[in-house]
């Protein structure tokens, strides 16, 4: 662990990968987005405190368009280097999740990456979160607290961007967008929260295969 918090970017080694997938009894319970919750905060605090050369990424392989917003699906895939998924699970919120039985076994796996193979990339869309009536408040909050003016009335709400995924960090929300894309031989870099920039060349196509590029090869 490092003394200062991280910010920005770190490097991904994605050379292995840990499936988080509740049991059974957790989803018809409706307690999967605990789990989901509690996976995606750890791996934050994980970057947060770690080395900034050893970032785990976040891949959510089976989230999809539902009737009218984008569903996380039930599944993370969380992708670094044996170490530091090693290190994640030694965190409390992970070894309550497997003490309580929540999880499905849970095993690190050593990844090849093959150039050229389809991935995808998990960006977070920051245009989302502008604009909205909650961004909107929290504004006009902090205008208030600093004193400075706020012109209400020029500054319109928006809709939320239902093609986004929106996920709950305690009071923040992030929206991510899943991009499908071959995978290269270059070196990833992801967020404190595990996600991509959304700049094409800087874009980190992790090795996993999404439900969305299944469901697109099993058309063709």
């Amino acid at each position: 662990m490092t003394g200062s918090l991280n910010e920005g970017k770190g490097r991904c080694h994605g050379t292995a990968r840990l499936l988080i997938k509740p049991v059974q009894a957790v989803i018809e319970l409706g307690a999967a987005g605990d789990v989901r919750e509690k996976s995606l905060n750890a791996v934050h605090h994980a970057n947060r405190h770690g080395s900034p050369d050893d970032f785990i990424a976040v891949a959510l392989p089976t989230m999809r368009m539902g009737r009218n917003c984008m569903l996380p699906g039930r599944e993370i895939e969380l992708i670094g280097s044996h170490a530091s998924l090693d290190s994640l699970l030694t965190f409390e919120g992970f070894k309550t999740l497997v003490r309580r039985g929540m999880l499905q076994e849970v095993e690190i796996e050593e990844i090849d990456v093959e150039p050229g193979e389809v991935g995808a990339a998990y960006v977070r869309d920051r245009r989302c979160e502008k604009y909205t009536s909650g961004w909107l408040r929290r504004n006009k909050a902090r205008a208030e607290r600093r004193g400075k003016p706020w012109r209400e009335t020029l500054t319109k709400a928006r809709g939320n961007d239902l093609t986004t995924l929106p996920l709950r960090y305690g009071s923040a929300v992030l929206h991510v967008r899943q991009v499908i894309a071959e995978m290269t031989d270059t070196q990833l870099f992801v967020s404190t929260y595990g996600f991509s920039s959304p700049a094409f060349r800087q874009m980190a196509v992790l090795p996993v295969y999404p439900d969305a590029a299944r469901d697109t090869d099993d058309a063709a």
